[in-house]
């Protein structure tokens, strides 16, 4: 009846009545399909949906298995993340923590952290730390009710944060970095890193190396002061403790530090710069500039922790590319290893191997002493 309220709707081709948009089966048909849904469709109990659908199907046979997934397809169903968080207590994101945003080679471990919790059906939420220690422990707290566990970067050699996580029986997983006591670590072979350049400076005839590196607090940085100690040893190559620089952060300005060792008598001063970090070599790369020497006539510099930014620096650097991505994919293993089976290793090195990426900001040494 024109103008009135109770005029029909088109029927569909089929012949049926379509639902109005303001009937509850019109609401449900724009509403996300749920497991009750799928087994109307499919003509079985609500609970066989449920096992099917969550990888448990081993009790339902192969004609009723393909029914269920034929259904959810039509309904377009998708797994509710809440109702299965609930079911079976777990948040499925990890937390990660690391030292600074800023750092380059932080971002291959986040990409390969966060690769590694996609693939696993999880998500990863950063953090910076800001290497402060009570940031940390706040962010972590704070955070440790709504992830599984957290993959720690950002730990010094004592931290107190981790005696606070393990008080609190929180999961975590260190990366890059080891702390005091025996924890669930990933690392890196930074002493082949550190042998690697070390070589490379042996061989192309610098007898005279300085090294500028961070706090040995850092594990990072005990680890590669160890090992370039040691390699300059057995190569024969003295360490002059005058060209031994620990500076209190990577970005400290290394002007008064440079000063000197450029001061240092001929026969002690290094040809050769080892800096244990991306910033402090590239900073160091701009300092030597700003005092009038050159790299690499003057001194060759090599670096630590190589990204894509460290060829487009000054100077081109050479520098030891470390596997960060498979570091970062390792830690997401090896924290849900834990969480899933309650084991796994307490130190992993993964296996990728590092390697010397050879740039502009090295040379051979010359006969009068410097870099020809």
């Amino acid at each position: 009846m024109p103008g009135g309220t109770n005029e029909r709707r088109p029927a569909s081709r089929s012949g049926k009545q379509e639902p109005d948009a303001g009937t509850s089966d019109g609401l449900r048909s724009r509403q996300r399909a749920t497991i009750r849904d799928v087994a109307e469709l499919a003509g079985v109990h609500p609970s066989t949906v449920s096992r099917v659908l969550n990888g448990d199907d081993s009790r339902a046979v192969a004609p009723t298995r393909q029914k269920i997934r034929d259904a959810a397809a039509k309904l377009g169903w998708r797994p509710n993340s809440i109702a299965r968080s609930l079911s079976v207590g777990r948040s499925y994101a990890i937390g990660m923590s690391i030292p600074s945003f800023s750092y380059p080679p932080h971002a291959a471990m986040i990409a390969g952290a966060e690769r590694a919790a996609e693939l696993s059906g999880n998500i990863l939420v950063v953090m910076d730390s800001s290497e402060d220690e009570e940031r940390l422990q706040s962010q972590l707290l704070r955070l440790s009710d709504r992830v599984d566990g957290f993959i720690v970067s950002s730990a010094s050699l004592s931290s107190r944060v981790i005696p606070v996580l393990e008080d609190r029986k929180i999961p975590f997983v260190l990366l890059n970095r080891r702390a005091s006591g025996s924890h669930r670590s990933v690392i890196g072979n930074d002493e082949q890193g550190v042998r690697l350049a070390v070589q490379h400076l042996f061989d192309a005839g610098h007898r005279r190396l300085a090294y500028l590196g961070v706090s040995d607090e850092i594990d990072t940085a005990a680890r590669r002061f160890q090992a370039f100690s040691e390699f300059a040893r057995e190569l024969g190559v003295p360490l002059d403790k005058g060209a031994v620089t620990r500076l209190g952060h990577a970005l400290q300005d290394v002007t008064p530090q440079l000063s000197a060792l450029l001061a240092m008598p001929e026969d002690r001063r290094p040809t050769a710069l080892f800096a244990d970090n991306l910033l402090t070599a590239a900073n160091c790369l701009t300092t030597l500039r700003s005092l009038g020497a050159s790299v690499p006539e003057d001194y060759s510099v090599v670096g630590f922790d190589n990204a894509p930014i460290a060829a487009h620096l000054s100077v081109p650097l050479t520098a030891v590319q470390m596997p960060n991505e498979a570091m970062g994919a390792a830690a997401v293993a090896s924290l849900l290893r834990y969480l899933e089976q309650g084991d796994s290793d307490l130190e992993l090195v993964v296996n990728d191997q590092p390697h010397l990426e050879i740039r502009g900001s090295t040379r051979p040494l010359g006969r009068a002493g410097r870099a020809s």
